[in-house]
């Protein structure tokens, strides 16, 4: 799993610790995760319209334009594909680690360029993951709306998304929070999610086999019918440092390979005993075989 996000940082500059955290927050790292209460699904948990919206705008960046070229717009202006099979297949790539990432990535660019002229500045981590759930619209609406008085009833302004978030948007006692207050959750959520990605990278270290290369997605099209989307063996996690002053680490954008960080965090400061650094080398190597 972290190798897909891993790639799929590397293709857009959208930062490992945003995407690896988010992952952790929207599905626990789950490919097949489904949601109880919407169509979301997934890695990413993306909805179907959103899901079709992004691939279609995106999936030709990523060789994926056979795919991209299936989705069309509605009179309603909504993404969509005529042929129910179709559809299906399209929308089953959700569980495909490499291609949730790589859209969850692209969609993460969409909402910084959105985002970045309403706030002057790039978005944090917490602003960006905002407009995964509310749309890049809703996150301008509520930024916008939390620099007049951060302090308003995040409720009372958004009443729908409240409805569906309702552990974002009320205190565990059952009181709304003001918009600041829900920014602070989501802040503080994506901190703990990085944080158990943090304490995966033991995985890394004690690994002795090296795994195999992840073979290519295949997304061909056959018969008029696309390839059922086959899953990808997964490197074991990768912990990345966190930039001092930030949450959840770099900006959103740019970010060294993770066999840097690795040896960066473990290797290269002093006091680590001889047997520790030996596995963490291990794992760097191993890591540096893989491009990353």
């Amino acid at each position: 799993m972290e190798a897909a996000i891993a790639k799929a940082s590397r293709k857009t500059g959208i930062d490992f610790n945003f995407l690896i955290a988010q992952a952790q927050v929207e599905s626990s790292m789950d490919p097949s995760a489904k949601a109880r209460t919407s169509s979301a699904k997934g890695l990413y948990q993306f909805i179907d319209s959103t899901w079709l919206q992004t691939l279609r705008k995106h999936g030709s960046r990523f060789g994926l334009g056979n795919i991209a070229a299936e989705i069309g717009i509605n009179a309603r202006g909504q993404a969509h594909v005529a042929a129910p099979a179709k559809r299906e297949a399209i929308l089953a790539l959700r569980e495909n680690p490499q291609v949730a990432a790589l859209m969850a990535a692209s969609l993460a660019e969409d909402n910084r360029d959105f985002l970045t002229p309403i706030l002057g500045r790039e978005p944090d981590p917490a602003e960006l993951y905002l407009a995964h759930f509310l749309g890049a619209e809703g996150a301008g609406r509520f930024l916008s709306a939390m620099t007049k008085d951060p302090t308003q009833n995040a409720v009372a302004l958004f009443a729908r998304p409240a409805a569906a978030n309702r552990a974002v948007f009320y205190e565990r006692s059952g009181s709304p929070r003001s918009l600041a207050g829900v920014l602070e959750h989501l802040s503080t959520k994506l901190e703990g999610a990085l944080g158990s990605a943090r304490r995966r990278v033991h995985a890394v270290i004690q690994q002795t086999e090296p795994s195999p290369r992840a073979p290519q997605v295949d997304l061909a099209m056959a018969d008029g019918s696309f390839a059922p989307p086959r899953q990808r063996p997964s490197l074991p996690s990768l912990e990345t440092t966190r930039a001092s002053g930030s949450a959840i680490g770099a900006s959103v954008s740019g970010r060294a390979p993770i066999s840097q960080i690795l040896y960066a965090t473990f290797l290269a400061p002093a006091g680590e005993n001889s047997a520790t650094q030996e596995q963490v080398r291990h794992a760097y190597d191993r890591l540096k075989e893989f491009g990353l």
